[in-house]
């Protein structure tokens, strides 16, 4: 992992076994810094909707609850659908969106239609990513972290959005629930 200046950071997870520098080009790609464009505070607040879903969902992970999980991201991908794109009058937000916004319902529906816990935490590597894309270039008037946890996507790492400085790790639940750190702030 790089840090904001380019040298690498320490997670607290280097002795593990299979955490090396392997990295995930299209998940490194998904959550790569956006530049915050304005947009009205009725869309932030939308997408605050679908944060506080996201969350749900998370927390279902979190508590190992495949049912849970599954019924969380039904609603959240009624949430994202509920989002009224056209609250974008600039052309680049609304482009971005129409990307974000296709990414996140297809993670959500995928998630949505399996209770195999294993496969929705696999599906969640790729929500995380595109909400946590989403956040940091449209905001949400609120103070969210983004987390990381080498282990997850079989060693390779992935990255996902909490409310609490706590580490809850949804990717491994009970198994490691405090496996990860704080890597990021986005206000």
């Amino acid at each position: 992992m790089m840090n904001t200046q380019g040298g690498k950071t320490t997670t607290g997870h280097e002795g593990h076994a299979g955490t090396g520098n392997k990295t995930n080009n299209q998940t490194s790609n998904n959550v790569a810094h956006n530049q915050r464009l304005e947009v009205s505070s009725k869309f932030q607040s939308q997408l605050k909707g679908v944060f506080d879903a996201y969350i749900a969902l998370e927390n279902a992970l979190v508590k190992d609850n495949a049912e849970s999980a599954k019924n969380g991201a039904a609603d959240l991908l009624k949430i994202i659908s509920e989002v009224d794109m056209k609250l974008l009058k600039d052309q680049d937000a609304h482009n971005h969106w129409m990307q974000l916004d296709k990414e996140l319902k297809e993670a959500a529906a995928s998630i949505s239609k399996t209770s195999d816990i294993k496969e929705q935490r696999e599906h969640f590597v790729h929500l995380s990513a595109h909400l946590i894309n989403a956040v940091r270039t449209f905001g949400i008037n609120q103070k969210v972290y983004v987390d990381f946890c080498p282990m997850a996507n079989n060693n390779v790492g992935a990255y996902w959005l909490s409310e609490d400085k706590e580490i809850k790790n949804p990717y491994f639940g009970k198994e490691m629930l405090d496996c990860g750190s704080v890597i990021e702030e986005i206000m």
